[in-house]
């Protein structure tokens, strides 16, 4: 120990349970007991059936919590998607004049040719159909919106705008 060190008190890094047992230890003084658990009793048969029914209420819960979550975030997705198109279609139809194809149409429609959800297009799956549905409404969008910069249309799509550069350019998986 250096010099400066010696009057200065001692940090133990011990859990406090290892720390009283050693001072215990220490001081000739028996070492403490552990906690005590309550023991363990078998259920009366009524109460296994009411066990069993509540688990099953439990698990019925969770698939219609689950359920719900999946719809709300597909709603949330849409919202989000309409709100978005609607920012930039205002802007456009004020400089351009008649209306253009809506890129929420485009989604929606491709979404559903793949059969999967617009919350899930949308969202941050790396699987096979989930890449192809994407850039497919990513070359439709910009195919219909040659207005919309790779930028808008990343916000649109909730993606950075070189996927939508590469999506254009077809070097993505292909339908």
């Amino acid at each position: 120990m250096r010099r400066l060190d010696r009057d200065l008190p001692r940090i133990d890094m011990y859990a406090p349970e290892l720390r009283a047992r050693l001072l215990a230890q220490r001081a000739g003084m028996p070492a403490p007991r552990a906690k005590a658990t309550p023991a363990k009793t078998e259920p009366a048969d009524g109460a296994l059936a009411l066990l069993k029914q509540a688990r099953m209420m439990l698990a019925a819960a969770t698939a219609d919590r689950e359920l719900a979550a999946r719809t709300l975030a597909d709603a949330r997705a849409r919202a989000d998607s309409i709100v978005a198109e609607a920012e930039l279609s205002a802007d456009i139809v004020s400089k351009v004049g008649p209306a253009l194809p809506s890129i929420a149409r485009i989604q929606n429609t491709v979404a559903e040719r793949y059969g999967i959800s617009l919350a899930a297009m949308l969202g941050p799956g790396m699987s096979v159909d989930l890449v192809t549905a994407r850039y497919e409404a990513i070359r439709r969008a910009h195919a219909a919106r040659p207005d919309l910069s790779p930028g808008k249309l990343a916000k649109l799509f909730r993606r950075d705008r070189t996927v939508i550069l590469r999506a254009i350019a077809g070097k993505g998986p292909k339908p």
